[in-house]
């Protein structure tokens, strides 16, 4: 009962507090009265409704939002604005084309490595290795021929999903990216051979500084016609040292993500 009348006391205060200054100004919660479709209605001339204000990390620390809960972020890394929550991520309501990112920014669900002319999109690499240290083949079973010969930026996407067709069921590097799920976003692959160079170039600004691990590329070695690929492409973190190494090697795989 108390509830009950604290939301009545509520809902009066917020009337009270549009009606007074002005007769220009008015929130309407008589059901009867509201424009069709709407729930609630609010008229002003001279004031507008404040979202919830906080910082970035203070959204992040809501627990459990409910898709449509919206709230004013600060000082986001994708903008200061308003945001809705998604049923997955946080997304920004407003004027998106004015986003931009840097290297080394953390967002999009990990570590931004590489951003185009824009600034609007790039890729961003997983804070973390599949299934923590666990290494992988690249090849499922036995040497098949994928096609999966794309080496530049955005190549990886396509080269895993030819991948995983071709070889179906059982772990492999490519699959291993494909099911990554990390921020929510469900996008992840393997990178192809000069993504993951990118990669390497920007380890410093992505918290891989000190890593040492050998980890796989999308990028199958193109076999002569008529025979079967047996290698691909793979890059050492140690050396920087990027070359071709049988598909039933065992290394690490690092997920990333086009944006």
């Amino acid at each position: 009962m108390k509830k009950h009348l604290y939301a009545i006391l509520w809902v009066i205060c917020v009337a009270m507090g549009f009606y007074l200054p002005s007769h220009a100004q008015s929130v309407t919660i008589d059901p009867s009265n509201l424009t069709a479709g709407n729930a609630i209605e609010a008229t002003s001339t001279k004031k507008g409704i404040l979202m919830p204000r906080m910082t970035e990390a203070q959204r992040n620390a809501i627990s459990s939002p409910v898709a449509g809960i919206q709230i004013y972020c600060t000082n986001c890394s994708g903008g200061a604005g308003a945001y809705t929550y998604n049923g997955a991520v946080w997304v920004p309501m407003f004027n998106t084309a004015g986003i931009t990112y840097s290297i080394g920014q953390s967002a999009q669900g990990g570590k931004i490595f590489y951003v185009d002319d824009t600034g609007q999109h790039g890729l961003v690499v997983a804070t973390a290795d599949y299934n923590a240290s666990q290494q992988v083949k690249w090849i499922a079973a036995s040497n098949i021929n994928t096609n999966a010969v794309r080496s530049g930026i955005f190549g990886g996407e396509y080269n895993t999903q030819r991948i995983n067709e071709v070889q179906g069921n059982g772990i492999s590097a490519a699959l291993a990216a494909a099911r990554f799920d990390g921020g929510n976003y469900g996008d992840w692959y393997l990178p192809s051979k000069l993504e993951l160079l990118l990669m390497y170039q920007q380890r410093a600004n992505i918290g891989m500084g000190a890593v040492t691990n050998t980890y796989w590329s999308s990028t199958e070695v193109a076999a002569e016609y008529g025979n079967v690929s047996e290698t691909a492409w793979f890059l050492n973190f140690n050396t920087g040292g990027q070359s071709s190494g049988a598909k039933s090697s065992l290394y690490r795989v690092r997920p990333i993500r086009r944006f």
